[in-house]
């Protein structure tokens, strides 16, 4: 691959770029990360690397439909192999202004130091040939006091490129925001997830850092990088985690972010080195993903419930009801795979719910037949009668896919479940059972709606504390008026 290497962790910069004390002390900066890779990953001088980056992100479509993603991947090499992909997931972003600066989480893996857990570094800012970058250093104290697993320890971060080829993308689109670097060794992804649920607040942006499949041949890496992008899509952690990719764990970690948050996952751009470099005899994979937010808002969903009860009504009357096929012709989105649950009530008691745990299935088909289900196939109540459906109120929840808890104990599972937030799914042998959100209304401790899930799978109500596998799942949800 010509003279540059994509992710060669022995590789020494060809120049590095010291900070200029005078300058530094003026900030208030004293522990700068220098960088490690300019002039090898990127230019050097400034002037080059602004032209540079402005001219990949020129190259890059620009987003006109959608709002930015909530988090991206991108990968990590040398601009003249994967600056254009990078490019697609920062031309997303918008300025931040300068008096409310954005924070970026930003997760790359170690290359060259070994370690257990990740390390947030011990530095004031990280400096590039475009300038400094400051670190949000009050967070990352806070997070390396409160959390066993992270340390500040710099030397993962001294030479390590993973995150440092970011630093130019996000100085010259997002220009104002603070950092926390984050350099994972040895970690779950669920833990880094779980990391972020904690310190992450709703207008930061999470960046993860990774490449894809290693120095196979062009076809071949084609093949086997196709396979991630279509986990990332599926959202199939289990089918990522046999993905070749040096920063797996921050794309599990942020596609299990993804589902808690009910983003949705996009494909922006996939290439190899072969397409960027010329040579396909060895290359290196890239791919940018996006996690954004559903295009439906929640007031979109108003729709739904009159959309289930004209099926009912039409049902209960002895005719076939509403077309699938012709729901999605009208309204696209309805196309899509989607997992639902149909609740109807009466007079505030509940009178049937039956739904799905994971999308099989368009959402117009899973919404008709699911409302059917609730009204007839509820094995806890009477089949609903057409007159009756006039008294009924029909509510409509679409769940994000759910995903693992991982938990030490009964003590932590009763901290790590978010009341009123978290659907939960119970399974023990060939027992399941499953509480919506809304739940929590009747059952408000984790505790009590623990209990009550137990039995509802047929089990002692203690169940909880034997180490059952618990999932949990977010929903968005619309009731009639």
């Amino acid at each position: 691959m010509a003279s540059i290497k994509v992710t060669l962790s022995s590789a020494k910069p060809h120049s590095q770029v010291s900070p200029n004390p005078e300058r530094l002390a003026a900030r208030g900066y004293h522990r700068i990360r220098p960088a490690a890779v300019a002039g090898m990953f990127y230019p050097a001088q400034a002037d080059a690397l602004r032209q540079l980056v402005r001219s990949l992100l020129q190259q890059a479509p620009k987003r006109h439909d959608q709002g930015e993603p909530r988090a991206f991947v991108a990968p990590h090499a040398g601009y003249r192999y994967s600056g254009l992909t990078a490019a697609y997931a920062y031309n997303t972003l918008q300025a931040a202004p300068k008096e409310r600066p954005r924070r970026v989480f930003l997760l790359g893996p170690s290359h060259r130091v070994a370690l257990h857990g990740a390390s947030l570094g011990n530095y004031d800012a990280f400096e590039t040939p475009l300038g400094l970058v400051e670190v949000d250093l009050p967070l990352v104290e806070r997070m390396a006091a409160q959390e066993s697993d992270l340390v500040l320890d710099n030397a993962p971060h001294a030479q390590e490129h993973s995150l440092e080829v970011h630093l130019p993308f996000l100085q010259e689109s997002l220009a104002h925001f603070r950092l926390v670097p984050m350099v994972f060794g040895r970690i779950e992804p669920s833990r880094v997830a779980e990391i972020l649920a904690k310190y992450r607040e709703a207008d930061d942006l999470i960046v993860g850092s990774s490449d894809l499949s290693h120095f196979y041949d062009y076809d071949t890496a084609v093949g086997l990088d196709h396979t991630c992008n279509e986990a990332v899509l599926n959202m199939d952690l289990q089918a990522m985690a046999q993905c070749e990719a040096c920063g797996n764990i921050a794309i599990r970690a942020l596609m299990q972010t993804a589902q808690h948050q009910g983003w949705l996952p996009e494909l922006a751009d996939y290439r190899n080195s072969g397409d960027t470099a010329g040579d396909k005899k060895r290359v290196v994979g890239y791919a940018s993903y996006l996690f954004m937010q559903p295009e439906q808002a929640k007031g979109s969903l108003a729709p739904l419930p009159p959309l289930v009860r004209r099926h009912l009504a039409q049902v209960l009357s002895g005719e076939a009801g509403l077309s699938a096929e012709q729901l999605v012709q009208t309204q696209p989105q309805l196309g899509q795979p989607g997992a639902c649950f149909i609740t109807l009530t009466k007079q505030g008691q509940l009178r049937g719910c039956i739904g799905s745990l994971q999308a099989h299935r368009s959402l117009a088909e899973d919404l008709l037949a699911n409302g059917v289900a609730a009204a007839l196939k509820d094995p806890r109540f009477p089949a609903v009668n057409r007159e009756e459906l006039d008294q009924l109120r029909v509510e409509v929840s679409l769940l994000t896919p759910a995903v693992k808890l991982e938990y030490r104990d009964s003590a932590d599972l009763l901290e790590k479940l978010k009341p009123g937030v978290h659907g939960v799914i119970l399974s023990m042998g060939t027992r399941r059972s499953t509480f919506l959100p809304q739940v929590w209304e009747q059952l408000p401790t984790p505790e009590l709606f623990l209990n009550h899930l137990c039995k509802k799978a047929g089990l002692q109500g203690d169940c909880w504390q034997q180490g059952p596998e618990i999932s949990v799942y977010t929903v968005e949800k619309v009731k009639e008026g």
